[in-house]
């Protein structure tokens, strides 16, 4: 399997299963973001979390891919995919419920989770759902998503064995976002290695000490 960061909560994980090679992307973003979303990115399946700019341009993805968009489980190519409603602290505070999505998904043998723009802890009821997580992708930026402190405390909640940082501070971005740096602080222990593309088996993943991996998009 592999996996590259496309910025924001956007990523492109390439698998093989028994139908051949798939690629799946998350949250394609609008280049109003101050970010420019590749062009030359072909998918099997699109993943959409929650539905506004930063996270929502389908047609940005070439190769007519099956989109998910709403909560349930889905198999595609081999590929299962659950989507977990989890809606956002922050619009339920001003009496709206905008729908941001958790999606498990599995593959090669390796489970692994994508939070979305997800604000607050998790209740009893998504952890339950997100048990023996391998491969965390974990908003830490603040801002609207999780801050570095409060996503620390949700990686102990859900104890995966790598995390990738998302929606956090990179340059040209217009929304303003806290830094990895931050929330490696805010993890206290860090294991941490950059990388521009995380390739990874079942028998590749770490056994003890967490690792945090930090994409180059």
């Amino acid at each position: 399997m592999q996996i590259s960061w496309l910025g924001l909560s956007s990523f492109e994980i390439t698998t093989k299963t028994t139908n051949g090679e798939v690629v799946l992307v998350t949250d394609p973003y609008d280049n109003q973001t101050g970010l420019r979303f590749p062009r030359t990115i072909e998918g099997n399946v699109v993943m959409i979390t929650h539905d506004e700019m930063d996270a929502n341009n389908i047609e940005a993805v070439t190769g007519s891919p099956y989109i998910i968009r709403t909560p349930g489980e889905f198999e595609v190519r081999g590929v299962f995919v659950f989507g977990i409603p989890a809606p956002l602290k922050r619009e339920q505070k001003k009496g709206i419920s905008i729908e941001n999505i958790l999606y498990r998904i599995e593959s090669e043998g390796i489970h692994l989770a994508h939070l979305g723009a997800i604000d607050r802890e998790l209740t009893d009821e998504e952890l339950k759902r997100l048990q023996n997580i391998d491969i965390l992708m974990v908003p830490v930026g603040g801002g609207g998503v999780l801050s570095p402190s409060d996503a620390a405390e949700v990686i102990r909640q859900i104890e995966p064995r790598v995390i990738i940082p998302m929606t956090h501070s990179i340059p040209n971005l217009k929304a303003k976002y806290e830094s990895v740096d931050a929330f490696c602080k805010a993890m206290g222990t860090c294991r941490r290695e950059h990388m521009n593309k995380f390739k990874i088996t079942r028998k590749d993943l770490p056994e003890e000490d967490m690792l945090i991996v930090t994409l180059e998009r």
